[in-house]
């Protein structure tokens, strides 16, 4: 079993039948993202213009904050990510109100002339299963998994969910983690696993792994059905290293 996949099955739980979330009713926590792509030879000048973008926000006495993140490995290596979450969909009409033209406009003229392409999507975070630091900073790094689904695959994985769910809260296994599935902007359905990491050290496979921890939880046929039911519904997965940039970031008061 690959480590992409242990670490989905060791985290992943039923967030992920979307018609269960809405009728359940749970708590928003949408999250605004932008993938920026630097022309070939401006990565400085993009950076210098996402410098000023920033103070722009800082002296409008924005109210969000906006992470951004370089992208270090996969298809998307020197590549930027900006991330705005915790909101509401009412808060996003909002913002928008109140400096989206401006935002625009400055991001027109200080980041898009050096940008090739910027590509916006919106994710919705899943609380209720997720296990993020205590620490509200961000982590230096983090790990971004990507599960692409088999359309008409969400019942069986969601089997695998639910079981996997069982096992993690009956061991405690321990992992730092949070879970988000994409609301518009892309193919679908399409989820994303967020590790968080200090160093590259910490990228070693947690004790006890997780078979063991799957197998003492479960049952050994009972570990093998999940592991099948989440083979049999995922499309398509791969996975990035995104590198914190907190001098292309801005966060309100700071």
């Amino acid at each position: 079993m690959n480590r992409c996949r242990v670490i989905l099955l060791a985290v992943v739980v039923s967030m992920l039948c979307l018609p269960a979330l809405a009728q359940e009713k749970k708590p928003e926590s949408v999250v605004r993202v932008y993938v920026m792509v630097p022309k070939p030879g401006m990565t400085q000048q993009f950076e210098e213009g996402r410098k000023k973008h920033m103070d722009f926000h800082k002296k409008s006495a924005d109210t969000w904050g906006w992470e951004t993140w370089s992208i270090d490995t996969g298809e998307g290596t020197g590549n930027y990510v900006s991330v705005a979450g915790g909101h509401t969909w009412k808060d996003l009409d909002a913002w928008d109100a109140k400096l989206g033209d401006a935002d625009g406009a400055d991001g027109n003229k200080n980041m898009t002339p050096f940008l090739s392409a910027s590509l916006g999507s919106v994710w919705m975070m899943m609380p209720d299963v997720s296990r993020p630091r205590t620490s509200m900073a961000p982590p230096k790094m983090q790990e971004v998994i990507h599960f692409q689904l088999k359309q008409g695959g969400d019942e069986e994985f969601n089997y695998g969910i639910k079981k996997v769910t069982e096992a993690i809260n009956k061991t405690n296994w321990p992992a730092n983690y949070t879970w988000f599935y994409l609301v518009n902007g892309g193919e679908q359905p399409h989820y994303v696993l967020i590790i968080p990491h200090d160093n590259w050290a910490s990228m070693a496979d947690l004790e006890p792994s997780f078979d063991v921890m799957l197998e003492k939880a479960l049952g050994r046929h009972e570990a093998e059905a999940v592991t099948k039911s989440f083979d049999h519904s995922v499309a398509k997965q791969w996975s990035e290293m995104l590198t914190y940039r907190p001098d292309l970031s801005y966060m309100p008061g700071k």
